[in-house]
């Protein structure tokens, strides 16, 4: 199926900052690639925005892979649909989660990432996959759970939390028997994380100041913190942790694009006198126990006590609108692009 009729973004050159316009270069007259053995050419469905995909952009050299090349297409998660296929396991029309470009089409294998087929049920909108299943789930899971160890009764407080990770983490911390916290960055967010998602309290730490609310809030420090931004917000939650306390380092948001030296937080010292455990973690390392971690999660979602907020973007040609939408504050819960 070789031949012209991929649309696809290029990345271009490194960004600066946020300005992914003049970074990013959309192409309307690609060459579709050819599967080769082992590979499936797949049909994108739906695109997800996800925020760590910034570092994949460079100039940072440090993160946990390397940049994308310039002058290749960018890279990012997806559901498609097999167009043609090299492999017995996988038939046209089959549909799969897996890592490809932000284009028309990809050719994706096991060494792709996830690699995942869907089940084949019409009653499931596939958008849960890239949702409340899929690396968001199962960050938002493994985070609260495995490396932050919430314990029902515990405070949990969760940053960028309107997010999709992190509006999914204090679901989870909420069905753990957990008293949340969400931090977000507008009154009308903060509302809808006590309101709909079953939140204790939320604080808008641009309006608020996050040191008194922190105070107010936690009189007996934070047990666990799940972090999503990293810098003066971590810094500030480092400074009310409780004896003992988790932090959980999901996301560094607000450092993606930086390519220069960054301090520390002044309240190091905190993680000493409050005998407190520090860990970066990265869904991949959980892969293998995604099934279960999906069936539970899945399960909770059944009985209604689990749900993601989907904002669709349609048409790939949008997909810089809806990438903004992470960077700028305006996002409630998942951004995808229905290509």
């Amino acid at each position: 199926m070789t031949g012209n009729g991929n649309r696809n973004w290029v990345l271009a050159r490194r960004p600066q900052g946020d300005d992914f316009e003049s970074a990013l270069e959309f192409h309307e007259h690609g060459n579709v690639p050819a599967a080769k053995d082992g590979q499936v050419l797949v049909k994108a469905l739906y695109l997800s925005m996800d925020a760590g995909t910034r570092m994949w952009m460079g100039p940072r050299e440090d993160g946990y892979q390397p940049p994308v090349p310039v002058g290749t297409p960018m890279a990012g998660m997806m559901i498609g649909e097999v167009v043609e296929t090299r492999r017995p396991d996988f038939a046209v029309g089959d549909r799969l989660r897996t890592f490809g470009h932000w284009a028309d089409y990809s050719v994706a294998d096991e060494h792709s990432g996830l690699f995942q087929k869907l089940p084949d049920d019409p009653d499931v909108d596939l958008t849960a996959y890239l949702a409340m299943g899929g690396p968001n789930g199962w960050t938002a899971y493994v985070g609260i759970a495995d490396v932050g160890k919430a314990k029902p009764g515990e405070t949990v407080v969760i940053s960028a939390a309107a997010g999709a990770t992190g509006s999914l983490a204090g679901q989870v911390a909420r069905n753990l028997g957990c008293r949340v916290i969400g931090l977000t960055s507008r009154e009308e967010k903060a509302r809808w994380l006590t309101d709909e998602l079953g939140f204790d309290a939320a604080i808008d730490y641009r309006h608020q100041n996050l040191q008194h609310e922190l105070n107010v809030l936690c009189p007996d420090g934070v047990d666990v913190y799940f972090d999503n931004v990293g810098g003066d917000i971590l810094n500030t939650v480092m400074g009310h942790l409780a004896m003992y306390a988790r932090i959980a380092v999901c996301g560094l948001v607000s450092q993606y694009a930086d390519d220069g030296k960054r301090p520390g937080p002044s309240n190091f010292d905190q993680i000493l006198m409050k005998r407190a455990t520090v860990t970066g973690f990265f869904s991949p390392d959980w892969f293998d126990k995604t099934e279960e971690i999906e069936r539970r999660i899945m399960g909770w979602h059944r009985e209604g006590r689990f749900t993601c907020n989907v904002e669709l973007v349609d048409g790939l040609e949008n997909t810089l609108k809806a990438y903004h939408r992470l960077f700028d504050g305006s996002n409630r819960g998942k951004v995808m692009v229905k290509v």
